[in-house]
């Protein structure tokens, strides 16, 4: 074969290599999710609290599995009292579910008596008068019962929504346990004075600075956005402020559903007027928007030095191999990634498109 030829049919090799290699590994990450995910998340839990747990074996004077264990029950803890608030709002829903049925039934009555007051104005309540030809008597008759009754509509809604809020919790625990195991274990195998590489330390300052920053504007934006809930007497507050602090981690698309999630509650609410309904949507969007808008862009600035449009695609690719786990980890592990591949010559080109600055490679000289 010629030089050219021999080059060419290499270059396809490693081509096809590359598709092959990339294949298996995007496989490899789905098919082992039920381990990589809480391994994953302990990391990046470790990489958060490892300055606070040197501070504590330097206040207290204590040993590192000490410490380690002191993390841990301290995880335990909290996993207990959101756990156990989250189940009270759910009581506290299925309590309420009655008043939410008589508003449900209110709504689709007035909408009915509308209905039927624009059929008779437009003439078509009369659309079955011809049938009086035998009898005489005109047989006007809503097909109520081909409908489903609103009741029962409700109450299989409310069941459904605890039955699948209970699922998720279960899953919840049982995934946070074995993440707390991961963590303790990490901790534990972490001394203070480890000698990382510069990728890896530039990997864990990246990480812990996003996280850090991403947390305090997390802790912000939920306590506002559940006090503000509170202070309008929605239902389910603490709840709602919880899963604002959660979804303010997912980029874009989680402060949108934080919004939106509280919406039905306000709607349904039967005291509620048409301007506290309004004030309370207005107010609650307001806190998501000053919280992505203002604090973040000040804040944060482009710590995880990644495009928009990568931080979009990131967002799918990861909730499509994890779910929604993998759409909490999206940027943070985007940004390692990232990290990574501008390490080597190769790959650096794909870092600086990753980060939005597109480089022109100038041909060598001769």
């Amino acid at each position: 074969m010629l030089p050219t030829e021999t080059e060419s049919a290499s270059r396809i090799q490693t081509v096809c290599l590359m598709v092959l290699a990339s294949a298996a590994t995007m496989f490899s990450i789905y098919w082992l999710r039920p381990v990589l995910v809480p391994l994953v998340v302990a990391f990046m839990v470790v990489s958060g609290i490892s300055p606070l747990l040197s501070t504590l074996e330097q206040r207290l004077g204590v040993s590192r599995i000490i410490a380690a264990a002191i993390a841990f029950l301290a995880g335990v803890v909290l996993l207990l009292v959101f756990g156990l608030s989250i189940w009270n709002s759910v009581i506290e829903l299925k309590d309420n579910s009655a008043v939410y049925r008589d508003r449900v039934e209110d709504i689709v009555n007035w909408a009915e008596e509308r209905a039927d007051f624009v059929k008779s104005l437009i003439g078509d309540a009369t659309s079955v008068s011809a049938s009086s030809n035998d009898s005489g008597a005109a047989t006007v008759q809503v097909a109520d019962d081909s409908g489903q009754d609103p009741s029962a509509f409700i109450d299989a809604l409310v069941r459904d929504g605890i039955a699948m809020v209970s699922q998720a919790f279960i899953s919840l625990v049982s995934t946070s346990v074995v993440v707390l195991i991961y963590v303790f274990f990490l901790l534990i195998g972490t001394s203070q004075g480890t000698d990382l590489s510069e990728t890896l330390r530039e990997v864990n300052h990246q990480v812990r600075t996003y996280l850090a920053l991403k947390t305090v504007i997390s802790i912000l934006t939920g306590f506002a956005f559940g006090l503000a809930l509170h202070l309008f007497g929605v239902p389910m507050a603490f709840t709602f402020g919880v899963l604002a602090f959660f979804l303010n981690f997912v980029p874009n698309i989680g402060p949108l559903v934080a919004s939106v999630l509280p919406i039905p509650l306000i709607l349904l609410d039967p005291d509620g007027s048409l301007a506290w309904m309004l004030t309370t949507i207005v107010v609650i969007c307001t806190i998501q928007g000053i919280s992505g808008n203002v604090l973040e862009p000040k804040w944060m600035g482009n710590s995880s030095d990644l495009h928009p449009v990568t931080i979009l695609v990131a967002l799918m690719f990861w909730g499509m191999m994890w779910g929604l786990v993998g759409m909490f980890l999206a940027t943070p592990v985007t940004a390692a990634l990232k990290i990574m591949l501008a390490r080597i010559t190769q790959t650096r080109p794909v870092a600086e498109l990753m980060a939005g600055r597109f480089v022109k490679t100038d041909p060598p000289s001769a």
